[in-house]
């Protein structure tokens, strides 16, 4: 499918999931790079119910991370607390919901923003999302967005090669941080299936 078509498509089964509810609270998940973002901003110009949140947005501070990767539970700089805060917030309440998200150039979180709890959708796109110790209980459905990853990671790797040049750090290096994220989310589809799990799962191109 096309990125409009894979849009509309969301799009006709979130309207119907959301019929008889007054709120609900939808989760892409999918290996990184296949276009979870993409497909969220899509939704979101086609239907102005929907209140985007990004997994991204609630990195700890960079200061506070430890590098390693824990294979089981994922990303160790990811506040999930916060995220689930949100989610709970905004199932109670139409009021405007004050925080802070991540910053990516001071690396701190310092960026404050108000999201619109009138939307009656709320839609988190990121990774891991139906792992079940993790964020899986919070939500009432899933959007699981299906693609080749080899092809997904030959098409990051030239990215990264053209913006880095000379000082591009390869992923086939055992220390690279980049290798050791795509490797726990291979394994993480291996064990859990998240496919399974979802509610709709939309296949890229």
């Amino acid at each position: 499918m096309s990125t409009d078509q894979l849009a509309q498509e969301a799009n006709r089964k979130i309207s119907e999931w959301l019929v008889g509810k007054d709120k609900i609270v939808v989760a892409i998940d999918g290996y990184v790079g296949v276009g979870k973002t993409t497909l969220l901003e899509n939704l979101v110009k086609i239907n102005n119910d929907i209140l985007p949140v990004h997994f991204d947005d609630f990195l700890y501070p960079r200061k506070e991370v430890r590098e390693e990767i824990d294979f089981e539970l994922g990303y160790n700089f990811i506040n999930y607390h916060e995220i689930e805060k949100l989610v709970n917030a905004f199932r109670i309440s139409s009021e405007p919901y004050q925080t802070k998200i991540f910053n990516p150039d001071s690396g701190e979180v310092d960026i404050p923003i108000i999201y619109d709890f009138s939307k009656r959708i709320l839609i988190i796109d990121g990774v891991r999302m139906f792992h079940p110790k993790l964020l899986n209980h919070l939500w009432d459905k899933r959007i699981y967005l299906d693609g080749d990853t080899e092809e997904i990671d030959k098409r990051r790797v030239a990215r990264e090669k053209a913006r880095w040049g000379d000082k591009y750090f390869p992923e086939t290096h055992p220390d690279s941080h980049f290798r050791q994220i795509t490797l726990a989310l291979k394994q993480y589809r291996r064990k859990y299936q998240p496919e399974q799990k979802a509610d709709l799962v939309l296949k890229t191109d």
